[in-house]
């Protein structure tokens, strides 16, 4: 036998040993929960649920309170309710929390995705509102239910306000909500807005900046809040740094990490042994 495969062996017997013990399955590790009518599952978790906390994606967080599932989003952290999640299509319709059953609901903020792996969808569309105006065309009109005194609020599709107009100058403040094109007729934005913001808006998330070697592997992404550190939850029940490709992967990436001679890796440090 080679000293090579022999100094493998060794390994692998530290290998197992040192890690074997801990062999929940990955469904125990990242369960599915139900909220209302909604799924949640890799890779959102749930907050409230203490076996959930570290597996998902950070920022993929959401609460369930009764009945309703619960999203925060960067900008002060806005929340919206989620009102379904899409495994297949890899997309969630969300509501903003501060319009859901209002009849004339008036928007207070953009949306804002920082740095999430979440983008809009092509099916969204763009409503611009211009709030408490003191100047405007007398033929554009206006929000009545929104107005006050004779100041006035507008909304148009998003780059399709009246041209010739400067409403930044004229207005108090702007707002951009998106809202499902399905939901909205354009040709009656008035009558229409309200309940096209309490139907929502679709997003798409994509994959995690880092995590696409664990889940190519067949793993989970997982994240310490504390360390903010990515792992890797795999079908072994084992939690690794990287990937779930096996033993090898794992004793190359300490090679790597510790040093390239076998002799000296066996005895180093950084291994525990």
């Amino acid at each position: 036998m080679s000293k090579f495969l022999s100094y493998l062996l060794i390994l692998s017997f530290f290998f197992f040993n040192s890690l074997g013990t801990d062999s929940s399955p990955l469904s125990t590790r990242c369960p599915t929960h139900h909220c209302g009518n909604v799924t949640i599952s890799y890779p959102f978790w749930v907050h409230n649920v203490s076996e959930q906390q570290l597996c998902g994606c950070n920022g993929f967080g959401v609460r369930c309170e009764k009945g309703k599932v619960i999203l925060g989003l960067p900008g002060d952290w806005y929340t919206y309710y989620v009102k379904d999640i899409n495994y297949t299509d890899h997309t969630l319709t969300i509501v903003d929390i501060d319009v859901t059953n209002k009849s004339c609901p008036r928007a207070s903020h953009n949306v804002s995705l920082g740095t999430l792996p979440l983008k809009y969808s092509s099916t969204d569309l763009n409503l611009s509102f211009n709030f408490n105006c003191t100047s405007y065309p007398p033929t554009v009109p206006s929000i009545p239910c929104l107005n006050i005194g004779t100041n006035r609020s507008y909304v148009f599709v998003e780059n399709h306000e009246t041209e010739d107009f400067d409403w930044s100058k004229n207005c108090e403040e702007k707002v951009v909500v998106p809202v499902k094109q399905t939901q909205i007729d354009t040709s009656n934005l008035i009558g229409g807005f309200g309940m096209a913001m309490n139907g929502g808006f679709l997003l798409d998330w994509g994959r995690v900046k880092n995590c696409g070697t664990c889940e190519r592997s067949g793993g989970y992404c997982g994240y310490n809040i504390i360390a903010e550190e990515l792992f890797c939850f795999c079908n072994d029940g084992i939690i690794r740094s990287g990937n779930c490709k096996g033993m090898f992967s794992v004793i190359i990436m300490w090679m790597w990490e510790c040093g390239t001679d076998m002799h000296e890796l066996l005895l180093h440090p950084c291994l525990g042994f």
